[in-house]
């Protein structure tokens, strides 16, 4: 289970201050002699951090709400009809130089399990120092590299095309396959140009290369979320691709791929493959994927008398989101497909709403979902509040 609210707020406050006191000489330029106080070095670090949130509250009502990074999965699904805090989101950031800048993002949650359930818990998501060095070369452009708690390379690009995040996780989340981020090592870049900036500002921005983009990264394995119970690691990486670049930007092409084994002690194989294809438009928007491999990140897809053995799984999933044009409403709606080799676990799920857009920072999501596990039906209905700063 995982730490109290009270109890990481503090470790938080301690690696913010930890954080501080390492970066401020990067930053700094020598003091005047009249500037010989650590205040003013704090005060001067500080300048230029910029703040940002979101938040999803949500009035659910329908079985509860299981995430990805649940240790446990009940036996039978819980009815439930409340008002609830899904997700906060609090990040920090700072820009060292023209070069090194740094991120700080503390994910807040509600405790559904044991004796302390309905406190609220917080821990990191993020926690990273990032380099983006300046590269002479029309080939190799936009490098970037992470290392801490930093992205893995699939679902931050998939969330960029489909943003309902606020109803729950992407398909292969919801699988329990990976999550989106972990303690290692990732780089980035494009091979060839940039995309034209206002196409990235008014379009979509999940692809910043015009014809090519590539994630690759080393992780521990057990996510954000998890501690490292063996030691292999995982390696995994993304190519994305615009094959229309000149004449259709919005198609893209992608392939995402994962080498390593589960994080336990038995260390199963996990590896995965997905497909990926979208078309990322002004007011259309649709997506299509396939996934296959074997085990997961968490090693709970394993033979139940041979831990080490992982189970091969296999998934699609459909997604289009439609902007009604000169209005701030959009329909949307998704089609999701699991299933492990045994058969115990396969998986149908439709999701589909309206959202309204208040403003830049506010907006209004109206969902339904409807799961199917083998026989079972589980139905959701909910309205959404998503708060972004």
């Amino acid at each position: 289970m995982r730490k109290r609210v009270s109890e990481s707020s503090i470790k938080c406050i301690e690696v913010i201050v930890l954080l501080m006191v390492l970066l401020v000489p990067l930053n700094g330029r020598a003091q005047s002699s009249g500037d010989t106080g650590s205040g003013t070095n704090v005060t001067q670090f500080m300048r230029g951090v910029e703040m940002s949130g979101n938040w999803f509250i949500s009035f659910r009502d329908g079985y509860e709400q299981i995430q990805a990074d649940d240790e446990n999965i009940p036996d039978e699904y819980i009815h439930s009809s409340e008002f609830i805090l899904k997700r906060s989101y609090f990040t920090l950031k700072k820009k060292l130089n023209d070069t090194y800048s740094v991120r700080y993002t503390q994910d807040l949650t509600v405790d559904r399990e044991g004796g302390d359930a309905g406190n609220v818990e917080t821990r990191l998501k993020y926690l990273y120092v990032k380099a983006q060095p300046e590269i002479n070369s029309e080939i190799i452009t936009g490098f970037w590299t992470e290392v801490g708690m930093v992205h893995r390379p699939w679902l931050d690009y998939e969330q960029k095309i489909n943003s309902y995040r606020v109803q729950d996780n992407m398909a292969i989340e919801r699988a329990r396959l990976f999550n989106s981020a972990d303690f290692g090592v990732v780089i980035g870049g494009n091979i060839g140009p940039a995309m034209d900036r206002e196409f990235l500002s008014k379009v979509n921005a999940s692809m910043p290369g015009k014809y090519f983009t590539y994630v690759i990264g080393i992780y521990n394995g057990g996510g954000y979320s998890g501690a490292e119970t063996n030691t292999n690691k995982v390696i995994a990486g993304r190519i994305s691709v615009r094959p229309l670049a000149e004449s259709v930007p919005e198609i893209q092409l992608s392939t995402y791929v994962n080498f390593g084994k589960g994080n336990s002690a038995a260390s199963p194989d996990f590896n995965q493959w997905l497909g990926f294809i979208a078309y990322t438009g002004k007011h259309l928007t649709f997506t299509s994927q396939v996934h296959s491999g074997v085990g997961d990140f968490r090693a709970q897809y394993v033979d139940i008398n041979d831990p080490s053995k992982a189970l091969k799984n296999s998934g699609y999933s459909f997604f289009s989101e439609y902007k009604i044009p000169k209005t701030q409403f959009a329909v949307w709606g998704r089609y999701d497909h699991f299933e492990l080799e045994n058969k115990a676990d396969d998986t149908l799920r439709w999701i589909g709403g309206l959202s309204y857009r208040i403003n830049t920072n506010l907006r209004i999501v109206a969902n339904t979902e409807h799961t199917y596990i083998n026989d079972d039906i589980e139905d959701v209905y909910e309205i959404n509040l998503e708060i972004s700063f």
